[in-house]
């Protein structure tokens, strides 16, 4: 199995996402729970629809980055030690901006990096799915990630439970689809390794 790396490129995408969060609290000039949606509001009105490309980077709220952060840094951390760096990079680019570009598409514009999250939770919980069939792997272990992980995508595409208000639950839906492509061709083609002992 490939060696555990660290995941320069997932801290990286943490920092930054921290980094423009801030910022965005900065220049509404307030450390309010929305006070990160005033500034959304500006940068769409600024610079109109193409604002969508860049949607994946903002925030709305403290609840929404809060949410959205630490659950991207474990998994991505996940995906990140078992694919290489450029392909991480394509995948969370593709994750953020196809997500959110899919749901302009269909006429629902979302800021956040929401499609990201539920895509590489898709990507974690097919890995843990397959170790279910992995004699070499802890079963136990093998179970609760898996129903731990399937249990939280289900819930971010309101399967389980209504999610919190103002969740877009549609791009947590197309956010996980892309993650299964993702994964799909992971495996087609490098021969994508869940087999790290990182738990």
């Amino acid at each position: 199995a490939k060696p555990v790396s660290w995941t320069k490129m997932t801290v990286g995408f943490t920092m930054f996402f921290t980094t423009v969060y801030a910022a965005q609290l900065a220049l509404a000039g307030s450390l309010s729970e929305n006070a990160a949606l005033q500034t959304s509001r500006m940068v769409r009105e600024s610079i109109g629809n193409s604002t969508i490309l860049l949607s994946w980077f903002f925030h709305n709220s403290h609840q929404h980055f809060l949410s959205n952060i630490p659950v991207f840094f474990l998994t991505g951390w996940w995906v990140e030690n078992r694919v290489d760096r450029d392909r991480f990079i394509y995948g969370v680019v593709a994750l953020g901006m196809g997500a959110n570009l899919i749901s302009a598409f269909f006429g629902l514009f979302v800021v956040g990096a929401s499609g990201i999250t539920t895509g590489l939770i898709v990507m974690a919980a097919l890995g843990s799915f397959e170790r279910l069939n992995d004699s070499s792997a802890g079963l136990i272990r093998s179970i609760v990630l898996f129903t731990a992980l399937t249990t939280y995508s289900l819930y971010t595409v309101g399967l389980v439970a209504p999610p919190p208000s103002g969740t877009a639950v549609e791009t947590h839906t197309i956010g996980g689809g892309i993650g299964f492509v993702w994964y799909i061709l992971e495996k087609g083609k490098y021969d994508f390794d869940y087999r790290l002992s990182i738990y």
